[in-house]
Order: structure tokens, then sequence, then C-alpha cells
């Protein structure tokens, strides 16, 4: 292997040097633009121009008993979106018409033929969450039905679309980045409707912290302010399904962030994914069987997931990074829709290379795309549209159809992108510190500081550190079939979950890959590092 890769195959990307436990808090928050205000007013509707105007229509809808309808999204955000509005609408007396759309039969986003199916309902007033900013045809069906629509959106737009009233970012004179979730935005709507206080606040803000989460919104300023308050809310859930959804995940009072990103999230996501995104919003509200559904639908999604990526790599030609094309690529009748993202984002992050993987149905490709940092995969899509459908996305994710026709010769054309513009030594996985400590510096105190930093997520992910150059001692295994790794540095302790197999390298010094944390053991505190990598020791 060569020397600059680690035991498991990565490179290691050094983002700042700092050894001096005493600034080292302080220069993380710098570079990543914490501040102690940040969140001022977060929720404050007053931001949105149209917020008013919106809060005064629901109002005179519910007055009135009219018959509302609410549409909604198929992931987490929009599910947890969903959850607030229709709770709102309940405050108030009114039961809305609510249609969340089906990953498979129905796509993404409002139509004309949703427009309709609210028109045969007598629905008066619409209000879309985390969808409807791109929707022209359906407000255009919509306006020539009389139907009012509220758009509660935050995904990009090039232009304003004509609504009765859109609560969007973006449509904000100067709203401070970064931009909130759906989520995030429903619940200033709620406050613009319900005021500064409402019965169970804390169930609805414990649900917009989810949405923000699971959205992957960076969690600095107003977002960060929102997750703060969101944790703390959910310690203080009343008995009821969104508290029984929480504690049926073992963490109970000591909900994190992480949690939510790799616990929570994913279940309520698993309904959209394998079944009827309804299924999660009765979860959220109702609980029971529902919230049973969900944990069967998530553990099937991963064992799915799973098989998938196995096929995938066994589709590629083996599982050794060398063997492995720049750019992976794989279609098969046997991914679902559901599950394609998840299959590129698992090869992407294993092997640091950019991916597509595509369901197979009707001679047509659905593909969804990831790639790590420094590889921009909707630019390179653009290099092949001649080939597509249609595509879309970001720097590091994008989703595109395809003629199944168009395959072979689209994949080619993607590995000869990728070959040119990524160098090979970039075509592994990499992890980047946050700064290089020393031994020495491992006190309680600094993991205290270090904890000031939360909650950790997109934006400000928790902080990895380097240690250069230590001899571990009495090295062994543990856990289950010696999979896990433990030793100590000095006296503090370490523990290497999966690394197990790296046993035998560790009889010359090394370097450590780390996060701090505190083992707690007969009410006695100590510091122990959780290893995330090692390689053989080099000079700095």
């Amino acid at each position: 292997m060569e020397p600059f890769l680690s035991f498991t195959g990565k490179r290691w990307v050094l983002d700042a040097a700092a050894d001096d436990a005493g600034s080292v808090v302080e220069q993380l928050r710098r570079r990543r633009g914490i501040t102690e205000d940040d969140g001022t007013s977060w929720y404050d509707p007053l931001r949105y121009p149209d917020a008013r105007k919106a809060a005064e229509r629901v109002r005179a809808a519910c007055a009135r008993g009219e018959t509302v309808g609410i549409f909604g999204d198929y992931d987490c955000d929009g599910i947890t979106s969903t959850a607030q509005m229709l709770r709102l609408f309940r405050r108030h007396g009114v039961e809305p018409v609510v249609r969340l759309p089906h990953r498979v039969h129905d796509g993404y986003g409002l139509k004309p033929s949703h427009i309709d199916e609210f028109a045969a309902r007598s629905v008066t007033l619409i209000v879309t969450v985390d969808t409807g900013i791109v929707a022209f045809d359906a407000l255009e069906s919509a306006r020539a039905k009389g139907i009012d629509v509220i758009i509660l959106d935050h995904h990009h737009c090039e232009e304003r679309p004509d609504a009765f009233a859109i609560v969007h970012p973006a449509f904000a004179q100067a709203f401070p980045e970064p931009h909130p979730s759906a989520a995030g935005v429903v619940f200033s709507f709620v406050h613009a409707v319900e005021g500064e206080d409402w019965p169970d606040r804390d169930t609805d803000l414990a649900l917009a912290m989810m949405g923000t989460i699971a959205d992957v919104v960076p969690l600095l300023g107003a977002n960060r302010r929102l997750v703060i308050e969101g944790l703390s809310a959910v310690r203080r859930l009343p008995a009821g399904p969104l508290r029984t959804f929480v504690d049926s995940i073992g963490n109970g009072s000591a909900l994190s962030a992480s949690d939510i990103a790799f616990r929570i999230a994913p279940r309520i996501n698993a309904a959209g994914r394998m079944a009827d995104p309804l299924l999660a919003l009765d979860a959220l509200l109702i609980g029971g069987e529902a919230l049973e559904h969900l944990h069967m639908l998530n553990t099937r999604r991963q064992e799915e997931t799973e098989r998938a990526v196995t096929h995938a790599l066994r589709e590629m030609g083996g599982r050794q990074t060398g063997s492995l094309p720049p750019f992976l690529t794989a279609a098969s009748a046997s991914y679902t829709p559901g599950t394609v993202g998840l299959i590129a984002g698992k090869l992407s992050e294993r092997y640091g290379r950019p991916s597509l993987v595509a369901h197979i149905a009707d001679d047509v490709c659905t593909a969804s795309l990831r790639s790590p940092t420094g590889y921009h995969v909707t630019e390179a899509l653009t290099r092949v549209a001649h080939l597509l459908t249609n595509f879309g996305g970001h720097a590091q994710a994008a989703g595109a159809t395809f003629p199944l026709a168009h395959a072979t010769e689209l994949f080619a054309l993607l590995e000869a992108d990728a070959s040119e513009r990524i160098p090979p030594d970039q075509l592994v996985p990499a992890l980047t510190m946050d700064g290089i400590l020393s031994p020495a510096v491992l006190t309680r105190d600094l993991c205290a500081s270090l904890r000031t930093l939360e909650p950790f997520g997109q934006g400000n992910p928790e902080p990895l550190f380097l240690i250069p150059n230590v001899t571990l001692t009495a090295p062994r295994l543990c856990g289950k079939a010696g999979a896990h790794l433990q030793a100590t540095v000095g006296h503090v302790k370490i523990i290497g979950f999966g690394l197990g197999p790296l046993l035998d390298h560790l009889r010359a010094p090394v370097d450590l890959a780390v996060r701090l944390g505190i083992d707690t053991w007969n009410g006695r505190e100590s510091v122990q590092l959780m290893v995330t990598d090692i390689r053989s020791s080099i000079e700095y």
C-alpha cells in the first residue's frame, strides 16, 4: 500500500495545525463561524414578507370551516413539516386533506393531477410544505379552479411563482445564511399563526429539529439554535406517539443530534423509500402499529441496501479499490428507486470516488449520483447531457434519467470524465483532520470545551484530530469475533470500532485519527479516544 495511505486505505488531509488545548476550541469556532449570539430570534416569522398575509388566510379558513389541503414530500423534512401543519389545523378544529406523494407512483412535487384531487374534495386552500416553489403548472391549475395556494418551501428557485402567498427565505430581504430547511420554515409560520406560544409547542419544536437535521442543512446560525432548543424540547415531550418514538430507539432524554441523523431520520425516511410516506406521518402522530411497521421497514431498507451494494461491487468486478474505475456505475432492475441514492452514497463513501446507481424499469434508468468533495457531479452531467432525458442536483449529489440504450456510452463517458479531472491519488476515501494534538493535552477540560461546539452535524462535524507518533500500550481485540480494538496511549484509553483487523500493524509507532470523549466507569470519568483510523507514523 502506498505510504501516504492509512492502514484502511484512506488519505488524511490536515485542515489546520493546532496543538494548544487552550486555543483549539476557539480556532474551531472561528473557522466554522460559530458565535455566541447564533440564531437570535431564529423563528421570527416577520422575516418572511408574506408570513402575515398567509397566517391571516389560514386563520380565515379555520374560522369559516373551509376544506383545506396539505401537500408535502416523502422525506423526513417534508413529513415533519406536514406533521406540524396538520397539528396546527387540528388545534383550530379543521381536519385537512393530506397528500404526501408516493416516490414511485407520483414522483417529486405538486402536479396538476394533485390539484384535480384536491378540487374533487372541495378544497379551497392548499398549503404546500417542502415543495411547491417550482410547481408552475400546478399553480396555474389551482388558480383556474379558484383554489388559493400558500407555499412554505426552501428549495432553490429561479423566479417567483404566482401563488397566494410564499413563505420562503429566498424571498425575504437579507435573510441570514444558512437558510432553514422546510421544517424550520414551517415552525416559523406556525408561530405566525399562533403567536409566541401554543399548546404542546415542544412537539412542534422537536419535529422542526428532526427535519432540520435530516435535511443536512448546515447546523450554524439559526439552524444551530433550532437544533439546540429542539433537543431540549425532546426532554420535555409529554407522553404520546412522538415520546414513544424517541424512547423506542433506546436513548430517551439523552437524545443527540447524531441519534436524529442516524437513528430517527432513517426510520422516517424508510416509509417513503420502501412503502408509503403516510406511514411515517402516522407513526409520528398516532404511533402504535405504524411505529412498529416503520422499524421493520428500516431494517428491510438496511438489508436491501447492503445486498445492493454487494451486487453493485460484483457487477463492477470486485471489491479491491485498485480494480475499480474512477467513476463507479451500476444499473439493475433489482435496485429500488427508494434505495439508489443510499447505494450510491455508500459506494462513494467507501471508495472515495463518484458513483451512479440506477433503477431500470421499462427500458428507462432512474439514477442517483454521489461524489466526494472536489468533483462536481452535476457539472459532469452537463458534459453528457445529450445522453440524458433530464437531470439536476448539486456538487456532491444529483439525479438523472436516461434510456437504457444510452447506458453503456454514458457510463464510459463518465469514467473518462472522472479519469481526466480527478488525480489518481485523489481516488481514495479522505479523512479531514481539524488539527494536531499531543497526548499531553488530552484532558477532561478539553473534552468539556469541545462539547460547547455541539450540536454536531452538517457544517459543524464532530472534531477529528491527528495524534502523531504514539506507541500503543497493550493493544488487544475486543467485541464479537474480535471486531474492535482497545489499547492505551499513556494513561488514556482508546477504542477503535471495527479496527480489530489492524492489530498486527501496531508494533511500531503510529499516527491516530481520533475523536475525544469521556468514559464513565464506577462513577469516575476519564478521557477516552474514539479511533477512526490508523496509519504508520510520519514526520511533522
